[in-house]
């Protein structure tokens, strides 16, 4: 994936920026850093911002970016794009089977909680996650690898955005950094393309609040395999 992105930068002399996602604080260590860092070296990966180069978007890495998702959390709160949502995972489960849904995901039961059924909720001692509110409709884009992809936001359940414990999530610190990363072109893996229409949804809530000025394109790239034709982990032995 990095491979693509660099060559798209270098072809059409755009800048390759390099960001370290470290928000899972077990799995990020100094010793994974390093590899990476060194893996991309090896091959030629040069980048134009990020770790060791810096550049006009630092800090390149998320772990230090906090308090821009703190201050987009407040601001799309504010703005009603988000709601608190007390429910448990078996709660949400429950109702979905009660109500013979096949829509995967979150039911949108804490859009609308009156004041008294928060005060329940707090009395119980549950701490809210943080979730977006999917607009209605569709939402289409011209894909750089797929062509035209619309997907109807019905099936686009309302998604977290903070952990209970105010951790931000990666459905918000991605597209965070890259409005303020002022990105224009994202090549990834087709395993995202899923979430594509929550980015994109987001994107517009953050340009209305200030926090972007555009939506990036993408691109997203077929499934690089391993053994078995299972796709290929970064944490496979294979993959070095």
């Amino acid at each position: 994936t990095a491979l693509f992105n660099w060559a798209f930068a270098r072809h059409h002399g755009g800048t390759f920026v390099f960001r370290i996602e470290d928000t899972d604080k077990e799995r990020s260590t100094d010793e994974s850093l390093r590899s990476i860092l060194d893996l991309m070296r090896w091959l030629g990966l040069d980048w134009d911002e990020g770790p060791e180069v810096g550049g006009p978007h630092a800090p390149y890495f998320q772990s230090e970016r906090s308090d821009l998702y703190v201050d987009a959390l407040a601001r799309l709160k504010e703005s009603s794009h988000t709601y608190d949502c007390y429910c448990t995972t078996d709660e949400a489960t429950a109702r979905r089977k009660a109500a013979g849904s096949k829509v995967q995901g979150y039911d949108g039961f804490c859009r609308e909680l009156t004041p008294e059924q928060v005060d329940a909720f707090v009395a119980e001692g549950r701490k809210p996650v943080v979730r977006f509110r999917m607009p209605d409709g569709s939402i289409t884009w011209n894909d750089l690898v797929r062509g035209e992809v619309s997907f109807e936001t019905e099936f686009v359940p309302d998604f977290a955005l903070a952990r209970a414990n105010g951790d931000p999530l990666y459905t918000l610190v991605n597209p965070v950094d890259d409005a303020l990363m002022e990105i224009t072109h994202v090549l990834r893996g087709e395993d995202l393309l899923s979430s594509t229409p929550r980015q994109i949804a987001l994107y517009a809530a953050l340009e209305e609040v200030g926090i972007a000025k555009a939506t990036p394109q993408f691109g997203h790239f077929p499934y690089v395999m391993g053994r078995g034709h299972k796709k290929l982990s970064k944490r496979d032995p294979e993959a070095s």
